[in-house]
């Protein structure tokens, strides 16, 4: 089997605060101690082993230490490692002509700007090319910050690939192994697994204290990266994080506060390290990775998905979180269900301790931390909730269904007596509220629309599209390239949107539902299609159908079978919102139980991208997801393109 790939990757940096004097000597070279624990050492243990690693080199710190940073960056090329650029954009003030904290704004919004992006850029850029007589390929923002306009600078400068994405700092973002902008900019995502430790060689949890932890400590990194491709698949790039500074790192800082004190056992801890888990991973450099990733199979997002902001996790929902708990609890006990990264990051963002008391948490390390930002924390064997008595606040996971479970089985009913951090706040959902918005809909061109399930208007009221089916128009004009006079469509249960779109692109379809109602050319069992010659139809298309198929196995092995070789599947489902497939709770929730007795439809689950895209490859020789971004909701969905390759 082949080994899963993993990039070892340090920030190079000699900000101010972490040093008192000679930081560049101190942050960097790790001149402390009569010795050297800086990149010098981290590249010696590397090439013990044989490894090449991939140093951030912050190139706006030019500003402040001049050729030192250039010097440190010929330094490490000379010893044979990946070197690419960093950058702290309030380094940059004097460049880009503003104060890092102005009356208006600051330089949390230059990487916002386009035209502060592309000084910026060009800067660090020139310090790359002056250093190393060549392009760069790779850039990581400071403090993992970067928005669509550094993305598009990056790209038309010649970049590679971008690898500030981190999915909880300093936003909340969608877990995401590799994949590509719309505008083809490689994203090499922070390896970071939701609910757990993150790859990050000083996180506190992960550092060893003595030899004799070393051990223990391995065992954790080794089930940590088991899990890690075993939720985004073995074909993601982990990214583990360093920086030039890692050893030394103490539980206890210095008397000085300073990053200058060694500390010999991570210096020992980094060999046993790659020791141990080279035979388990392949450890690559971002060049190497960049050499190795096929564009072909990677997921495409439109810029607007990753950045979207109608989202649970989004800071306008977090916003709203603490109102409504309060509100909800009219007087009941308020308890935190959850401690972890998540909770860390939400409190963060939008400092939730202090607008809602709550009066303890329940946790599984209750043993390891029983206090938490003032608070006692329980196991939730040591307590007793009800709905009776508690509101709780669930910051957890979507993987964490036993919690979810056990809150349904004690009583408690969703939004009245919990708020689950992965809902958005409700906003008096509504059906049929109109609104004429700026924007046009791309299927009929109205402007006018309505409240479906929702505070916000959502369906077109002239052609009933929703987000799902208002991408469809941008899918196949930027991604798939339909010849339309020339293929022939399975359209499987037909929604009146689709149906009006394909007429409009004079698409030759044939219509399929087992349901006799919705007077489609052919009802059939879409698991079971007899009638259907093999082999007779170019693009199969299937808008939230499988999600609502008893058999999904069965009904993906008939769409392959009906596909001519060459042809392509189009499959939109809903997603779970993690990585991983969940099966439903009650298959009659949407359709209803006649249905599910009469024609076995129901919602039987939820897909997530992993485990689907592995599923789809079981029946396809292709398989890539296009993420499509609908302006009217402000939301993203993800669509499947498979093609039956020649050979099955």
């Amino acid at each position: 089997m082949i080994k899963p790939r993993c990039m070892i990757t340090v920030d190079v940096e000699a900000m101010p605060m972490r040093a008192g004097s000679n930081h560049v000597d101190t942050l960097i070279y790790g001149k402390v101690g009569g010795g050297e624990y800086g990149i010098g050492k981290i590249m010696d243990i590397a090439d013990k082993h044989n490894v090449e690693v991939t140093f951030f080199l912050d190139f706006a710190e030019c500003e402040l230490y001049g050729d030192e940073i250039i010097n440190v960056g010929k330094y490490i090329v000379s010893r044979g490692h990946d070197l690419q650029v960093h950058c702290h954009y309030d380094l940059l003030k004097d460049v880009v002509g503003k104060e890092p904290w102005g009356s208006n704004e600051n330089y949390y919004s230059w990487y916002k700007n386009d035209n502060d992006a592309k000084i910026m850029i060009d800067y660090v850029t020139e310090q790359y090319v002056r250093c190393t007589g060549k392009m760069p390929a790779a850039y990581r923002g400071g403090e993992y910050r970067f928005d669509i306009p550094i993305l598009k600078v990056l790209k038309e400068k010649g970049y590679q690939a971008d690898l500030s994405y981190n999915c909880i700092r300093p936003l909340i973002l969608t877990a995401n192994k590799q994949f590509l902008f719309e505008n083809g900019l490689i994203e090499l995502p922070i390896g970071i697994l939701p609910d757990k430790k993150p790859l990050n060689f000083n996180y506190a949890a992960l550092e060893p204290k003595a030899l004799e932890d070393f051990d223990r400590t391995i065992g954790e990194y080794n089930k940590l990266f088991d899990e890690y491709y075993e939720y985004y698949g073995r074909d993601a790039i982990a990214t583990v994080l360093m920086h030039s500074w890692s050893f030394l790192h103490n539980d206890e800082p210095s008397p000085s506060g300073f990053f200058d004190k060694p500390n010999d056992t991570l210096v020992s801890f980094f060999d046993r390290f790659i020791e141990a888990l080279k035979d388990k991973v392949e450890f690559i450099s971002v060049s190497e990775a960049l050499r190795q990733i096929s564009s072909e199979t990677l997921k495409t997002a439109d810029f607007r998905s990753v950045f979207c902001d109608n989202s649970p996790l989004a800071r306008k929902n977090l916003m709203k979180v603490s109102d409504f708990v309060n509100e909800q609890a009219n007087g009941r006990q308020i308890v935190i269900w959850g401690k972890g990264w998540l909770e860390s990051t939400v409190f963060q963002a939008v400092n939730l301790h202090n607008s809602m008391d709550a009066a303890y948490y329940i946790s599984n390390d209750a043993d390891i931390r029983p206090q938490w930002r003032g608070k006692p924390v329980y196991k939730y064997s040591d307590v007793n909730i009800s709905p009776e008595n508690n509101f709780v606040l669930l910051l957890a996971q979507p993987t964490f269904s036993e919690i979810r479970d056990t809150l349904h089985q004690l009583g408690f009913i969703r939004f009245k007596d919990y708020y689950d951090i992965q809902e958005l706040v409700p906003e008096n959902q509504t059906n049929g509220v109109q609104y004429r918005l700026s924007y046009n809909c791309p299927i009929c061109g109205g402007n006018i629309f309505e409240t479906y399930n929702s505070s916000i208007p959502r369906k077109c009221s002239s052609c009933k599209s929703v987000e799902r089916s208002r991408t469809i128009p941008n899918l196949l004009n930027e991604n798939i390239h339909i010849d339309f006079t020339k293929t022939k469509i399975l359209h499987i249960s037909p929604t009146i949107p689709e149906r009006l779109f394909f007429k409009n692109m004079g698409a030759n379809t044939v219509s399929v539902d087992i349901r006799p109602e919705c007077k489609t050319d052919i009802i059939a069992d879409i698991c079971n299609m007899p009638d259907i010659p093999s082999e007779s139809f170019d693009l199969v298309f299937a808008n939230c159908v499988l999600n609502h198929v008893y058999d999904d196995e069965r009904a993906l092995a008939e769409i392959s079978r009906v596909l001519r070789p060459g042809g392509t599947a189009l499959i939109f489902v809903i997603g779970s919102k993690t990585l991983k497939t969940t099966e439903s709770k009650d298959p009659t929730g949407w359709y209803g139980k006649e249905n599910y007795e009469k024609y076995k439809i129901g919602t039987f689950r939820y897909y997530g991208e992993t485990d689907f895209t592995k599923q789809l490859g079981r029946h396809f020789s292709d398989v890539k997801c296009y993420e499509k971004y609908d302006i009217i909701t402000d939301s993203s969905c993800k669509w499947y393109c498979c093609r039956k390759g020649y050979d099955l």
